[in-house]
């Protein structure tokens, strides 16, 4: 089995490195063959909103930088872990645009929600199991339940865990959750 951690190469704090360490060892133990990608500011663009992954390369992205590996990494993984710091109760910003740039992964189209809301439904019929983990020094407790509500609310098919040291939580956490291919939407 294959698994993918993603993380924010401009946020390799001491917590992230105690993480990053956590979760790699736990996968090892666990039997995944993973690969380890850090995002960086310059070496990826932000959406343009183009619609080429929809029309001119159904599935692919039309920009040619980092997210090209991350998208066929993502796809190719059984198992995707982002370790993402914990930003006024969001994502970094490089999290965030490769989680937004996913958008080759889904279908050109909308369907409702039973809440009201719209979703792209999946191009795929299983996708990689999802886990995102926020880390951070003193995240406050509201700004990690805006972290855990705002992931749960756009996002199906992840799993949100925070880790502020303990290393008990997230090794209890993640041996919970069945890693490993899931269908519907990501």
């Amino acid at each position: 089995m294959k698994a993918l951690l993603i993380s924010d190469r401009e946020y390799l704090t001491k917590t992230y490195h105690a993480l990053n360490d956590l979760t790699s060892s736990f996968l090892q133990h666990k039997g995944f063959d993973t690969e380890i990608l850090e995002l960086e500011a310059e070496n990826l663009t932000f959406c343009k909103g183009c619609f080429g992954c929809w029309i001119k390369k159904p599935g692919e992205c039309v920009i040619n930088d980092q997210m090209t590996q991350v998208n066929r990494n993502y796809m190719n993984s059984d198992l995707v872990i982002y370790l993402s710091p914990i930003i006024f109760g969001q994502f970094s910003s490089n999290i965030k645009n490769s989680i937004d740039r996913r958008i080759p992964n889904i279908l050109p189209f909308f369907e409702t929600r039973p809440d009201g809301s719209t979703v792209h439904p999946p191009r795929y019929e299983n996708y990689p199991q999802q886990i995102i983990i926020g880390y951070g020094d003193m995240v406050s407790a509201e700004d990690q339940q805006l972290f855990m509500d705002v992931t749960k609310k756009h996002r199906t098919n992840i799993e949100v865990l925070i880790y502020q040291a303990s290393a008990d939580y997230i090794l209890e956490a993640l041996a919970k959750i069945e890693l490993g291919r899931v269908g519907g939407m990501i």
